[in-house]
């Protein structure tokens, strides 16, 4: 009989630790940065332009039909949505409108690819497929500032040599 709750007593203890294991997560969570009330406004934005397009079958148009869609929303997301229309819309983004899945099929375009809305420095960007594209501002100031100090010199070394 000590052998067989021996026998137990080591089932009872793995069941335990297998238990205890299928608790913990292989790798801790990723952390992801939040969005800036830019990005957010942008995410919104286009879920908006999207729903519109395939759920609704309205292709967007401008900026009042997405006006028009997001007012038929419920509070508090229609006051969400309206606000980030207008941030996007006073961002002065650029916008490709009249696009929806049957339009990307033709273009044989990839929905997760195809940019819908472009900030005006191009810093940020959504895709059809709702990816928001980042790029970081500074990181094109410098090569601008790198291809303005080439020009100079370029031009220094003409006029020495005449």
């Amino acid at each position: 009989m000590g052998t067989n709750q021996t026998g137990w007593t080591v089932i009872l203890l793995m069941c335990v630790f297998l238990i205890a294991g299928c608790g913990r997560s292989a790798s801790p969570p990723k952390a992801v940065a939040p969005m800036s009330p830019e990005e957010n406004a942008l995410d919104i934005v286009t879920a908006i332009y999207k729903i519109s397009a395939d759920v609704k079958k309205k292709v967007p148009q401008n900026w009042g039909d997405l006006e028009n869609y997001a007012s038929s929303l419920q509070n508090p997301a229609r006051q969400d949505a309206l606000d980030a229309i207008r941030k996007i819309k006073d961002l002065n983004y650029k916008v490709t409108w009249g696009i929806d899945s049957m339009v990307l099929k033709e273009k044989n375009a990839s929905a997760k690819e195809y940019v819908l809305f472009e900030s005006p420095d191009g810093h940020l960007k959504s895709t059809y497929g709702g990816t928001i594209l980042k790029e970081d501002p500074e990181e094109g100031k410098e090569e601008v500032e790198l291809e303005k100090v080439e020009s100079d010199e370029k031009q220094t070394d003409t006029a020495t040599a005449r």
